[in-house]
């Protein structure tokens, strides 16, 4: 049967059309057969081994994508061109822990929600799901693929977390040892709550300013509210909006205004408003209680001693496991690492 012009044309247009689509995929998303025929050194170039693991390859290609990784999951860029070696030791450990976890540990808790979670908390961080779809896209994956990629990381930290986690409990007698030696590093300084209102002198006529401070002050002694005047009047633009509320103040060396007597030989009263000259101009300055310095006791800070601990020694059983993984990997010619040769 004879096709009719119009059909024919039809078809060459569908034809061509899936050709093109073809074209675009392969040259702007996959790097495909085409991509490579006409990119021949930038493709050798790519494939070339940075270094092997189990005689698994790491090339060039995934270096840059794993610094491009790392950018996506930090929130920013990053310069790589610093940092190669270690983005190179990185895909070595990665590469070691995922033959690990892939061969050697058949009984590792499921992570498909642990990845959703994380899918979640990344997604958050673009303006909509059309933006976190985009950025995944300019790094060449799908939702479902890097949904996979996290589970299969979260799965690899889990392996990794079964060959530390012997190394990081902490008895109560190493924890009471440990307070022993920090604990007076662990002192906390005298404190005390503090507002102010504030007004500057500079480029005023000082004599004014003062004149003005202590009329604000007869306003607060006579029973009007000291917050509602700072709001009002107070020309520090921070904690103005907060009725003059400056938080808590410690007797560590670093209080703004030494001048204000928060705390010395000779402090402010506590609860009664007192107008202090700065080298800014006049507050009118309301200190609470004088909270002592004071040592914590070992059960008042236990558990953020031993979470801190735990955190340190797990950072540095991380660093043996995977220098002995190297170290055993080179010595028997399982790892090769071969950038910069």
């Amino acid at each position: 049967m004879k096709i009719s012009s119009l059909k024919l044309l039809v078809l060459k247009l569908a034809l061509f059309g899936t050709v093109i689509g073809y074209l675009c995929v392969d040259l702007w998303v996959l790097e495909g057969p085409v991509y490579r025929a006409l990119h021949p050194l930038q493709t050798a170039a790519a494939e070339k081994p940075v270094a092997t693991v189990n005689g698994e390859a790491v090339n060039r290609a995934q270096l840059a994508r794993h610094t491009a990784e790392q950018n996506l999951l930090s929130g920013r860029a990053l310069d790589d061109s610093s940092r190669t070696a270690s983005m190179i030791l990185g895909l070595v450990n990665n590469s070691t822990i995922r033959i690990r976890a892939r061969y050697n540990d058949r009984n590792l808790p499921p992570q498909k929600e642990a990845a959703q979670r994380e899918m979640a908390r990344l997604q958050s961080r673009c303006a909509d799901e059309h933006a976190f779809a985009a950025a995944l896209q300019s790094q060449g994956y799908t939702r479902e693929h890097f949904a996979a990629k996290l589970e299969a990381r979260l799965l690899e930290l889990a392996c990794l977390e079964r060959a530390v986690d012997k190394h990081t409990a902490v008895e109560n007698e190493a924890l009471a040892l440990h307070y022993e030696q920090l604990k007076d590093e662990l002192e906390i300084p005298a404190s005390r709550s503090v507002k102010h209102i504030f007004l500057a002198t500079l480029d005023k006529d000082a004599d004014a300013v003062k004149a003005d401070a202590e009329a604000l002050l007869a306003r607060i002694q006579a029973g009007e509210s000291f917050a509602e005047i700072a709001k009002e009047r107070s020309e520090d633009e921070r904690s103005a909006p907060k009725g003059g509320d400056l938080g808590t103040l410690y007797d560590d060396g670093t209080l703004p205004l030494e001048e204000l007597n928060i705390f010395g030989e000779t402090p402010l009263a506590a609860g009664t408003p007192a107008l202090v000259q700065s080298r800014w101009g006049w507050h009118i300055v309301l200190a609470g209680p004088d909270t002592p310095a004071y040592t914590p006791s070992l059960d008042e800070c236990r558990e953020s001693l031993r979470s801190a601990i735990e955190s340190a020694q797990r950072e540095l059983a991380t660093d043996a496991y995977f220098n002995a993984a190297l170290k055993e990997g080179r010595a028997k010619n399982h790892i090769q690492i071969f950038y910069g040769k």
